[in-house]
């Protein structure tokens, strides 16, 4: 296929491979989640020994919060800019890019499920895995940053050619994401590389709150890495499904720079109950983080308006009637409504994980295991999903196949993920510790903490049911469904845009450059005190341990 007037072909095949990848890191991070929550749910089937326990967890934390999401959204975002700027990508950049990545996940891989690297996907020290796993996760982010060098030549050039024109909203969507992975990416890579892989091949002591400030520098901006790239398919999405424009294409914008100016200095939030941090600087974080929380909810607004104007457009009045004059039942639809929903889940527990004296509640329990299966695993993963399904068709040319049972399947995880959130937020708030295999304690545990793990389970089971139904479905499509010839006016994900002159509001918005400057900034006040607390009282290197 080609765009309006470029060939295309490298573009997709890129593409294509990138999802498939990602897709079957899907397929088994899921199946690595079912084992661990059957095995850890009391009086459930043991399906993997204490031995195996956290192999499995870890696996199925870096396939699915690190490998999944970089290979889809390398995928998804060389897609949409291309079409978007109508400028190509360096095929040798895509492919060494996709290489290097690809070499690191193996690597990780067999580090992994060698039962050698059982540090899960936070990878705190002093707990040592195998060098191969931190030498992995280095070749992940370097295979990372050449994607990301490739992406802003990309803009660099469309910008150049259009320097007064609007950028359109998923490619603002899509540079926004790369912004903040530039900002965030860099401790994380000096904490593996000068800390872990010394640590696990030389046997080199490493002071423990440095490295997890590092990674926290890192841990939280991984999360609108990716939510960013969901969020703008469903500014994208919505107006093509309903027919309507989007509310507030500025609002969109707003949300995607308070995203890149506040999403990384926020990581003290997840170090609260650390000792050697000052609570001022705590607080500071806690500030940025509320901060973080309003392009949220900007976005809430913006999509709820959208699906209410689309809603009285077709007829519905009243409070609610809007809401039952939607297309329920159209895969796109289902593909955006229900990661939404999901998001909105995930945000609000967000602001309580955020929040000093809250935090010290949930802070460690299963509590956090519902937050962000909501997030990466509902508005992120789903929303990818449901993209996949539509690209079948219009990328691979094939026929969905059972694409009511896809329409039923997106409506399933939904459901499976708020039972499963539900149980595991009570079971959270009554203390449930998170990644500990045995919950029973001999005996000693509350049998509330049973009630609620199990229906947490239930939920469990029936989001993963759903992942299988889906994933076949995408498999069985791509391999097996129908051919069909899609015109480009029939396309959903054509991602045609006409450069208009922009505003002057609007120049101000797309001054990427600003934005970039002010993030630094704020990340220097945010981190460079912490820093200097941490290194200015004096490092005390712990030796490692095995797991």
């Amino acid at each position: 296929m080609s765009g309006a007037g470029i060939d295309l072909r490298v573009e997709n095949r890129f593409t294509i491979v990138t999802i498939a990848l990602a897709i079957t890191s899907l397929a088994l991070g899921g199946l690595f989640g079912i084992l661990q929550l059957l095995s850890r749910t009391p009086y459930y089937p043991k399906l993997v020994g204490y031995d195996t326990y956290y192999t499995v967890l870890t696996a199925h934390g870096v396939l699915l919060a690190l490998v999944f999401t970089t290979f889809y959204i390398m995928g998804i975002s060389t897609y949409i800019l291309s079409r978007q700027f109508q400028v190509n990508f360096d095929p040798r950049m895509l492919w060494s890019s996709l290489a290097v990545t690809l070499l690191g996940v193996v690597l990780a891989a067999a580090a992994i499920l060698s039962g050698n690297a059982k540090v899960l996907y936070t990878f705190y020290p002093p707990l040592k895995g195998h060098p191969l796993f931190y030498i992995g996760a280095a070749l992940l982010i370097i295979g990372s940053w050449i994607y990301m060098v490739e992406v802003f030549r990309v803009y660099f050039k469309w910008r150049r050619a259009h320097p007064d024109a609007k950028l359109p909203v998923p490619a603002f969507g899509i540079i926004a994401t790369f912004i903040i992975w530039l900002i965030a990416t860099p401790p994380v890579a000096v904490e593996v590389v000068l800390l872990l892989i010394p640590m696990s091949i030389f046997g080199m002591s490493v002071d423990v709150l440095l490295a997890r400030t590092l990674f926290w520098w890192f841990g939280h901006p991984l999360v609108y890495f990716w939510l960013l790239p969901a969020i703008a398919m469903w500014y994208y999405l919505a107006p093509r499904v309903l027919g309507v424009p989007l509310f507030s294409e500025t609002m969109a914008k707003v949300a995607f720079v308070l995203f890149i100016v506040a999403s990384t200095p926020v990581g003290l939030h997840h170090q609260f109950v650390d000792p050697g941090i000052s609570p001022v600087l705590k607080f500071i974080h806690t500030i940025f983080t509320f901060i973080v929380a309003s392009p949220s909810m900007l976005t809430a607004f913006n999509v709820l308006a959208t699906l209410e104007r689309a809603g009285r457009a077709r007829g519905g009045s009243g409070l609610i009637g809007w809401l039952f004059k939607l297309p329920w039942t159209n895969l796109a639809f289902a593909g955006i409504i229900v990661p939404f929903l999901l998001f909105g889940n995930g945000g609000i527990s967000g602001i309580i994980n955020a929040s000093f004296q809250l935090n010290t509640v949930v802070h460690n329990t299963v509590w956090v295991v519902a937050h962000f299966h909501t997030t990466v695993g509902g508005a992120t993963a789903l929303t990818f999903i449901a993209v996949t399904l539509l690209l079948i068709r219009e990328l691979l040319g094939r026929e969905l196949i059972a694409p009511k049972l896809a329409v039923a399947g997106i409506y399933l995880w939904g459901l499976g993920q708020y039972i499963f959130s539900l149980g595991y937020y009570l079971a959270g708030i009554e203390g449930v510790p998170r990644r500990t295999a045995d919950l029973l304690y001999g005996g000693l545990a509350p049998p509330s903490w049973i009630t609620w793990l199990q229906v947490g389970a239930i939920g469990g089971m029936i989001f993963w049911i759903s992942g299988v139904i889906l994933v076949g479905i995408i498999v069985a499509s791509a391999l097996f469904g129908k051919r069909v010839k899609v015109g480009e006016d029939e396309m959903l994900l054509d991602f045609k845009y006409t450069p208009v002159r922009n505003g002057n509001g609007g120049a101000v918005l797309d001054n990427l450059k600003l934005w970039l400057i002010v993030a630094i900034m704020l990340v220097v006040i945010g981190y460079l005190p912490t820093l200097a607390e941490v290194l200015g009282r004096g490092l005390v290197p712990a030796p490692p341990i095995p797991p």
